[in-house]
């Protein structure tokens, strides 16, 4: 059995024993044994902040998470670039742009539209950045330097979280509403959305291990992998749908987290290599692994209350994000 694969399953283990920890951790405290037995324990109460709250919002972190790692990792590797992410490059700031307009409807609307709908502003977003992009010039029909991608996406994502702040503003009684969904969290979520995100992200999940081959060929430079045969327009098409329907999933379920698409891809790429078929995968493991110790955090930190995940993620993944730029740096410098 090679490295990778045991590193693969290593991280699957650990996944699995945070998740049992976390289950049990809160303001009411669960043995281990209680969370074993509950499908057959007479405690209702238990029953229901288990199954009804605590598994339906772990499970949610972990789609997150794990979407928003994957939706990095497409993102940074179609472009070659570690510093991409959907943030940077406007996708969770249209998401949100969706939700916020949703939010502020005179209407109330299910929450099965957000996600369909974060999805199109997303697209829209990205859309229009890669048409500025090729717009700028220096580049031919099948490939766009990713410097002006993510130069464009800069701006277009400044210019968006600008009229989200309008929105905010103008939001009235949905003001609180916007503000937790900026910061990003679980409060509240519940099987509705699971049920809602799953097939989206799973669907963005699978496109992206299928193409894992595809981003190792990327990876050997445009011209290249052209004479492989490999239709660079189709790919870059194929990424930007599979990371934008992530990203705008993710968005929908918790609201705007940042550092997770921009930090996990680096770790995974540090901890497993740079062959996408593995490195892939372990972004997803990893993502779903860090959103769910940082929604354990936001939650006992400061229990009974609670604070927005998007916080913890900024305080965990700025730092760890300033020591993988040190060690790239070092290792440059050291070859």
């Amino acid at each position: 059995m090679s490295k990778k694969i045991i590193i693969i399953i290593s991280l699957a283990v650990i996944l699995f024993v945070t998740f049992l920890i976390s289950l049990s951790l809160g303001s009411v405290a669960v043995p281990l044994r209680e969370i074993i037995g509950i499908f057959s324990s007479d405690n209702e109460s238990l029953r229901k902040i288990l199954i009804d709250i605590r598994l339906p919002r772990l499970l949610n972190a972990m789609l997150v998470g794990a979407a928003l790692s994957c939706s990095g990792m497409v993102l940074q590797s179609l472009l070659n670039n570690n510093l991409a992410e959907p943030g940077l490059l406007g996708i969770s700031s249209g998401a949100g742009l969706g939700a916020i307009l949703i939010f502020i409807l005179p209407v109330s609307l299910p929450y099965l539209v957000i996600t369909p709908v974060s999805f199109v502003f997303a697209l829209s977003a990205t859309l229009l950045i890669i048409f500025i992009a090729r717009g700028l010039g220096g580049g031919h029909a099948d490939h766009i330097s990713s410097n002006k991608i993510i130069l464009t996406g800069i701006a277009i994502s400044a210019f968006i979280s600008s009229v989200n702040g309008l929105l905010l503003l103008i939001s009235g009684s949905s003001v609180i509403q916007i503000l937790y969904w900026l910061n990003g969290g679980f409060s509240g979520r519940g099987w509705n959305e699971f049920s809602v995100s799953i097939f989206f992200i799973l669907t963005g999940l699978i496109i992206s291990v299928l193409i894992s081959k595809d981003l190792n060929i990327l990876s050997l430079g445009e011209e290249f992998s052209s004479s492989l045969g490999l239709n660079l327009k189709r790919m870059q098409r194929i990424a930007v749908f599979a990371a934008s329907l992530l990203a705008a999933s993710a968005v929908s379920v918790a609201g705007i987290i940042s550092f997770v698409g921009l930090v996990i891809p680096n770790l995974s790429r540090l901890l497993i290599g740079n062959d996408h078929r593995y490195s892939v995968v372990c972004s997803i493991l990893l993502g779903a692994f860090f959103m769910l110790l940082s929604d354990t955090l936001a939650r006992i930190i400061i229990a009974p209350s609670e604070l927005p995940v998007g916080i913890i993620t900024s305080f965990i993944g700025a730092p760890v994000f300033v020591w993988l730029i040190l060690k790239k740096k070092k290792s440059f410098n050291e070859n």
